[in-house]
């Protein structure tokens, strides 16, 4: 078979599957306990489609038909889609109801496009009889669990081999979309996810769906002013995660001073306490069931295994409530990191540059670079802001006895002031300097500042992207330079300005990023920092869930991908 004809076999073949899935999708009448099956075949569809728009695009059917290298691949790729096809045509008892209620007896010998035709159910047509009827019909099969589970998890498995034949690029692609498809502010959708992600072994989104309803569950305690949820006697009682100063014995002095972070031990394991100050605490001191709700919420969600999210962060354990305006919350070291170890900052790491062999290699910068994207995206796909990036709240460890630290292994901190995206909630601001405002949204440090969005995170974090791609801070512009110190381009306007970082962008330093990153990573940060991605939350007709997959869509596609 030439290519031409492989390629138009498998791409009618991959059709056929997705109007089967169809068939499972459209039915609202699913029994009320299966709805977590329903949201399992949206899942694998989702996947399958995903994965079509990249491999089955135009553009690699001309390449195929035009050079003929890849026709192995395309093989492949026809066994899987048959697969696919064979298993739906397995469950026949399905099928052969629907057909009919179409009118279509079983002595028709038809095609399998003929058949999907007469059945009205093409991906570009609505289906012309009632899937009322026909799901009643057709009960007697839904209410065969094993079966559908069966069928779904078939499904599942020729997916993950479909994903797998792609580059890890796209399948890290792939993976984040399916997170933000379905990512969702309602709890009975959430539960209904992480029962169909633990069905399919999707760690990730069990991982979203688990931490998502934490963070769901918070919102609705904050506006009631205790917990969402009432717990039966059956239920063990949540962990109590407020420490008390003499659970831990401090290494020195506790310091509970402003973006200063102790050592502690805490159980027999080494701690590191981030101390955190608000600019204003009155709205803490006037609401404090709502504030305490607010930190235990945090505390919960840092308390989540975040790893099958790609998030960057620490393992909470816990928080010190000293005061109003002070808030400590205790982290594990990593496992690799010596016991006791301080972390370095970035903004450490970049004020210490005094020669050529101290700025990272090109990879290190992009490993940097690729964790530090992700997390932030992520942490917006849960439905939560940080609002406090810059460089002072990235930290990293030792790996063993190397005397480096490990740039691959960023962790994200600074999260006293973060908090639910949800319409109506309170936003704090942190207790910062001059330094500090450098990394805040024009926006959100002006003195009638608005809301916090989450493309304000996302212009803190283009600041943190140009900052590693030329390995130099923002704020370094006034300090004198050594003789020996590398050539990094110079920042032509200083810090006090307000304008200083639209400056950056428009007076043309941030063309230096690609002779030192290339034209991608110079066109991501470019995205982060013209504020081209605020016009999403201005359109306030559309719905919150809907803006928030827009957003996380364009920023995914214009920074994400391309980074990461």
């Amino acid at each position: 078979m030439d290519g031409v004809s492989l390629a138009l076999t498998v791409v009618q073949t991959y059709q056929a599957v997705l109007s089967a899935y169809n068939l499972y999708v459209n039915i609202k009448e699913f029994p009320s306990t299966y709805l977590d099956l329903r949201i399992s075949f949206m899942i694998e569809k989702f996947r399958l489609t995903q994965w079509g728009e990249h491999m089955l695009s135009e553009v690699e059917q001309k390449r195929l038909e035009q050079s003929e290298q890849d026709i192995g691949l395309w093989k492949l790729f026809q066994m899987v889609v048959d697969k696919m096809w064979s298993i739906f045509q397995e469950n026949s008892r399905l099928l052969d109801d629907y057909g009919k209620l179409a009118g279509v007896s079983y002595e028709q010998e038809l095609s399998e496009s003929d058949m999907l035709q007469s059945f009205s159910i093409s991906t570009e047509s609505q289906p012309k009889r009632s899937f009322g009827g026909y799901a009643k019909k057709a009960m007697f099969v839904l209410r065969d669990r094993k079966k559908l589970e069966q069928l779904v998890k078939s499904l599942c498995y020729w997916n993950d081999s479909l994903e797998k034949m792609s580059s890890r690029l796209l399948q890290d692609s792939l993976r984040r979309r399916l997170r933000t498809k379905f990512s969702t502010g309602n709890m009975e959708q959430l539960q209904q996810l992480e029962a169909a992600a633990v069905l399919l072994k999707h760690r990730d989104l069990q991982g979203l769906a688990s931490a998502r309803a934490v963070v769901e569950q918070g919102y609705l305690s904050e506006k009631l002013g205790y917990p969402a949820e009432e717990k039966s006697t059956s239920t063990p009682p949540e962990p109590n995660y407020q420490l008390e100063m003499s659970q831990l014995n401090f290494h020195g002095s506790p310091f509970m001073t402003n973006q200063i972070r102790a050592m502690a031990t805490w159980q027999g394991q080494s701690v590191v306490v981030d101390w955190r100050l608000c600019r204003d605490d009155t709205w803490r001191r006037e609401n404090p069931k709502a504030f305490r709700l607010r930190t235990q919420n945090l505390t919960k969600i840092l308390n989540k295994d975040l790893a099958p999210l790609g998030l960057s962060v620490l393992h909470c354990v816990g928080y010190l409530d000293q005061s109003s305006k002070v808030t400590g919350y205790a982290f594990r070291l990593p496992p690799e990191a010596p016991q006791d170890q301080k972390p370095l900052t970035l903004h450490q790491l970049l004020a210490n540059v005094r020669q050529p062999s101290d700025v990272p290699g090109l990879g290190e910068r992009f490993e940097l670079a690729k964790a530090l994207v992700s997390t932030v995206f992520e942490i917006h796909n849960l439905g939560w802001l940080h609002k406090n990036l810059s460089p002072k709240q990235v930290v990293f460890f030792k790996r063993g006895n190397n005397p480096v630290p490990d740039l691959s292994r960023p962790f994200l901190m600074g999260f006293d002031i973060s908090r639910p995206n949800a319409p109506g909630e309170m936003s704090e601001k942190p207790l910062s300097d001059p330094e500090d405002d450098l990394y805040r949204h024009p926006d959100y440090r002006s003195v009638n500042s608005q809301s916090f969005l989450p493309s304000f995170d996302i212009f803190s974090l283009g600041i943190l992207l140009f900052e590693i791609g030329l390995w130099r801070s923002v704020g370094a512009q006034g300090q004198r330079r050594s003789s020996n110190r590398p050539e990094r381009p110079e920042l032509q306007s200083h810090t006090s300005d307000p304008q200083f970082i639209e400056k950056v962008v428009t007076n043309g330093q941030i063309s230096e990023l690609k002779r030192y990153m290339g034209t991608i990573y110079h066109d991501a940060v470019f995205a982060c920092l013209s504020k081209d991605l605020d016009h999403v939350w201005k359109d306030n007709e559309s719905d919150q869930e809907l803006r928030l997959q827009r957003h996380q869509s364009e920023v995914q596609t214009k920074v994400v991908d391309a980074v990461a």
